[in-house]
C-alpha cells in the first residue's frame, strides 16, 4: 500500500472514530473499503459463534500476534504500551491476508481509543479530589488538572447554597443552574456536598474574585427574579488556590450553616465578613459555652414558659433589628410600647441593663451561642 493511500485511510478512519458512531463507524468504514464481510471488536477473550453464523466460539487469550484462525477469520490483538486491550477479528476473503495494512492501521487506532477510554474510566476527578483534600500541594493539583485537561486558575471561590425552609422545592441541579446563570460565570463547576449545592468559580485575580463575591451575595434577589417561589440561603468561602479547595468548601459550608442557624433568610453571607462567628460556631457545643448561654437565658425562658410570653423572641428580634424598637415591633406585629415593656421585664428578670454595653454583650453572646448550638 502506498504512503498516500495509507495517509488517506488514516484520515478516513480517524474521522470515523471521532464521529458519533465511534468505533462502530470505523469498523463500517473498514468493512466498506476492504471488502470484509464482517468485523468484530472484542474486549473479552472470546469471539462468539454467530459472527459469521458458522463460526465456533474461539478462545483468544493466548493470541498476541496477528493469527489466522481455523474458521478463516483473522484475529489481531490490540496493544498499547505492552498492554493487551482486546482483539479485532475480521472475516471474509481480505481477512486471509495477514499483512493487510488497512486492518493493522485500524487495529492501532482502535487500541489507542480503547486505552483513552480506560484512562478516562480510571481517571481521578479533579474537583472531587480537591474537595476531599487529596491534593498535597500546587504541583499535585497542576498535574491532576493536566490529566483532566483543565486549566488551573489563580484562585477559586466556593459558594454553598441551600433552599430556605419556606422555599418551593427545587432539584439541586436546577438550583445550581439558576445560580450559575445569575453569577454569569459559565466556567463554574457544580457539586453537591452535605445537602448543599456547591458552585466552584475560578478567579483569575483579586478583582475577579471580588466581583464573584458581590454577585454571590445578590443571588437571593437574582434567583428570585427568575423564580419568585425559590428562596435560598448561602455561604461564600475565601479565595483559595486549587490545592486548598477543601478549605474554601469548609468555609462556605460553615457559613451556610451559620446563616441557617441565625435565621438569615434570603441571605448569602461571606466567611471573610463573619468576624468571630466561626469561632463561636466551632465552640458553641462545648459544655462551657452551653452553660454560659443557659445562665443568661434560663430565667427568661422559665418566665416565657410559665406565662406564655415572648420575652426571649422579643430580645432576639430586637438585637437582629439593630436595637431599633420600631423595626422590632413591626416584625413582632406589636406596638412599640409593648417592645419597651418586654425589654424592661427582661432587665428585671436577669438583673442586667440593656443600656449597659457589657451586659448587652453578654446577652448578645448568650443568644448567639444558643442559636449556633441549635
Amino acid at each position: 500500500m502506498t504512503s498516500a493511500r495509507l495517509l488517506d485511510l488514516g484520515a478516513r478512519f480517524a474521522q470515523a472514530l471521532a464521529s458519533e458512531g465511534g468505533r462502530d463507524a470505523l469498523l463500517r468504514e473498514l468493512d466498506r473499503g476492504e471488502g470484509l464481510s464482517l468485523l468484530d471488536l472484542r474486549e473479552s477473550p472470546i469471539a462468539r459463534a454467530g459472527r459469521p453464523p458458522h463460526a465456533a466460539a474461539i478462545e483468544l487469550t493466548e493470541i498476541d500476534a496477528p493469527m489466522t484462525l481455523g474458521d478463516g477469520s483473522l484475529a489481531l490483538p490490540l496493544h498499547v504500551g505492552g498492554e493487551r486491550l482486546g482483539w479485532l477479528v475480521a472475516y471474509g476473503p481480505a481477512a486471509r491476508r495477514a499483512e493487510n495494512d488497512a486492518l493493522r492501521l485500524a487495529a492501532t487506532l482502535l487500541a489507542l481509543d480503547l486505552a483513552r477510554d480506560r484512562r478516562s474510566t480510571h481517571r481521578r476527578d479533579l474537583w472531587d479530589e480537591a474537595l476531599a483534600g487529596s491534593l498535597p500541594g500546587a504541583a499535585a493539583a497542576k498535574a491532576l488538572a493536566a490529566e483532566n485537561r483543565i486549566g488551573v486558575a489563580a484562585a477559586y471561590i466556593v459558594v454553598a447554597l441551600s433552599l430556605d425552609e419556606s422555599s418551593e422545592l427545587c432539584e439541586p441541579a436546577e438550583l445550581g443552574a439558576f445560580a450559575n446563570e445569575a453569577l454569569g460565570n459559565r466556567e463554574s463547576i457544580l457539586r453537591e456536598r452535605d445537602g448543599a449545592t456547591l458552585l466552584i468559580a475560578p478567579a483569575a485575580d483579586e478583582p475577579t474574585a471580588g466581583k464573584i463575591r458581590v454577585a454571590a451575595t445578590l443571588l437571593p434577589k437574582s434567583i428570585g427574579r427568575r423564580n419568585a417561589a425559590l428562596r435560598i440561603v448561602g455561604g461564600i468561602g475565601g479565595a483559595r488556590p486549587l490545592h486548598e479547595l477543601d478549605s474554601a468548601a469548609r468555609e462556605a459550608l460553615a457559613t451556610l450553616e451559620i446563616a441557617r442557624r441565625l435565621r438569615r433568610r434570603d441571605s448569602v453571607l461571606s466567611y471573610e465578613k463573619l468576624g468571630a462567628l466561626p469561632l463561636l460556631f466551632g465552640a458553641s457545643a462545648t459544655p462551657e459555652w452551653r452553660g454560659f448561654a443557659r445562665s443568661f437565658l434560663e430565667s427568661i425562658r422559665d418566665y416565657d414558659l410559665k406565662h406564655q410570653t415572648e420575652l426571649e423572641r422579643t430580645m432576639t428580634i430586637y438585637f437582629e433589628a439593630g436595637e431599633n424598637v420600631k423595626i422590632a415591633a413591626e416584625r413582632l406585629h406589636v406596638h412599640r410600647h409593648t417592645v419597651f415593656y418586654r425589654l424592661r421585664q427582661i432587665a428585671e428578670l436577669t438583673g442586667l441593663s440593656l443600656e449597659s454595653p457589657f451586659d448587652q454583650l453578654n446577652l448578645r453572646l448568650a443568644v448567639t451561642i444558643d442559636a449556633l448550638d441549635a
